[in-house]
């Protein structure tokens, strides 16, 4: 999203020291590039080229280019030779703290644990033999029963969450002065003998996939040119009888016949390579142990009105999803296209679809976050859900249930970044929007409420 590559590049602007100034109508620019920036030294001008001395306006989303106004904006974003040169002189900096532990806070969380971060690689060959990186992630694991430090019990559970996680997880407010080393090892080696091996799976597929196009290709084109030149030696050669000065070009045209030959053979073999993909290192990043708040740090803050009772409040989650899903079959959509996608941590808990014009085909899909509330509580949004509210626009949702396990009311309100955006606001230490419950009687008036 341009908001995450706006926010990322502004923030590692100030890191690396490359000042960047916000413009009267709303975009940047960068008055200096730093020299550092434009050193051949740097990876990324070794492959993009050097960045401009000056760039006077700069914006990070497309839509300001569609606009007369900024006809003359450049693109920022990732594969620009800025962008690339900072990251690659913010990674130089924090090159010191790979491996390094930090501590969050999740508030709704009942037992501590840790957010493992790794990057992991899968390498191939080109046609040339050359070693080449065919894909690379960055991968968060998340181990709960035993978090390496803390000694809670049992064995541990790995699971892979998104990597944009920590979106949702403030600075822990207190944290240790120091830690003992955080191992690992184990993570790494769970790592690489699942996930890791999907990938590689994946790109095996990918890339038998693309050498069989190209052989395929190669194959009649290969074809078509050596009868070709075939054809071109049996004519010089039934004229060489009659005109023996023909004999030279007979000879090269032989000459060119063999290199064809030898040509499909080297081109062939080469793709007998592309097929092959191998795991490359898995490198640990950053380990993020992940606290729940005690009595203290929770009076403190003073902004959660949930349940206390992790049971019940997961219960009200259960009905007020299964009466979302009632609701959408009421409403037209097949219980088949209803997918529950809420433990994936992608910003909404349903997906559904379905067919509104079977001529042409065209289809409403549906991405709901839903909450299941006692009346009056506050609605909260976490920035991950928010940020996808904003992403989705229409097609994202927000189902409220109050009091999903007595006498339901329930309330639909689609596109609440826009709608909801005047009410919410943002509480930085507990990382969430909150949206006063009734907000809602202002905002749904004009359609938006309706009986799930």
């Amino acid at each position: 999203m341009p908001r995450y590559v706006e926010s990322q590049f502004l923030a590692a602007a100030r890191e690396v020291g490359l000042r960047v100034e916000a413009r009267a109508d709303g975009l940047w620019r960068v008055e200096h590039v730093l020299a550092d920036l434009r050193s051949e030294r740097l990876q990324a001008v070794q492959h993009l080229g050097k960045p401009e001395t000056t760039h006077r306006k700069i914006t990070f989303h497309k839509h300001h280019l569609e606009q007369d106004a900024h006809l003359d904006a450049v693109l920022l974003g990732p594969g620009h030779p800025l962008y690339a040169a900072v990251d690659e002189r913010l990674n130089e900096k924090l090159s010191p703290l790979i491996g390094q532990a930090a501590f969050c806070l999740d508030p709704l969380a009942t037992a501590p644990y840790c957010l493992h971060f790794f990057e992991i690689a899968i390498r191939g060959k080109n046609t040339k033999g050359k070693d080449v990186p065919l894909y690379g992630e960055l991968v968060a694991v998340r181990e709960e029963g035993r978090t390496g430090i803390l000694p809670v019990g049992g064995s541990p559970v790995f699971e892979i969450v998104p990597s944009d996680v920590l979106l949702d997880l403030p600075p822990y407010p207190t944290p240790p002065a120091s830690i003992k080393t955080v191992n690992p090892q184990p993570v790494a080696d769970f790592l690489t003998s699942t996930y890791q091996l999907e990938c590689r799976s994946r790109c095996q597929q990918e890339r038998e996939h693309f050498a069989k196009v190209c052989r395929d290709y190669l194959t009649e084109s290969f074809k078509a040119r050596i009868y070709r030149a075939q054809d071109r030696v049996m004519i010089l050669r039934g004229r060489e009888r009659e005109a023996p000065e023909i004999a030279l070009a007979r000879q090269r045209a032989e000459q060119d016949l063999a290199d064809l030959e030898r040509t499909r053979k080297e081109r062939f073999a080469g793709l007998d390579r592309l097929s092959v993909a191998r795991t490359g290192p898995v490198r640990h990043l950053a380990t993020v142990i992940v606290l729940t708040p005690d009595r203290a740090a929770e009076a403190q803050l003073g902004v959660f009105a949930r349940e206390t009772d992790v049971e019940l409040r997961h219960k009200k989650e259960i009905r007020a999803e299964d009466l979302t899903i009632e609701s959408l079959v009421a409403e037209g959509f097949p219980s088949t296209s209803i997918e529950r996608v809420g433990s994936q941590k992608i910003g909404f808990d349903i997906r559904a679809h379905r067919v509104i014009d079977e001529h042409t085909g065209q289809i409403e899909v549906r991405r709901i976050e839903v909450k299941g509330y006692t009346r009056g509580t506050p609605i909260q949004l976490t920035v991950n859900e928010w940020y996808k509210a904003q992403q989705l626009t229409e097609t994202y949702w927000l189902y409220v249930v109050w009091n999903p396990l007595g006498t339901p009311e329930p309330v639909r309100i689609q596109n609440p970044a826009i709608k909801l955006d005047h009410a919410k606001r943002e509480v930085i230490a507990s990382r969430f929007f909150e949206i006063p419950a009734e907000a809602r009687l202002t905002s749904t008036q004009a359609s938006s409420r309706g009986l799930l």
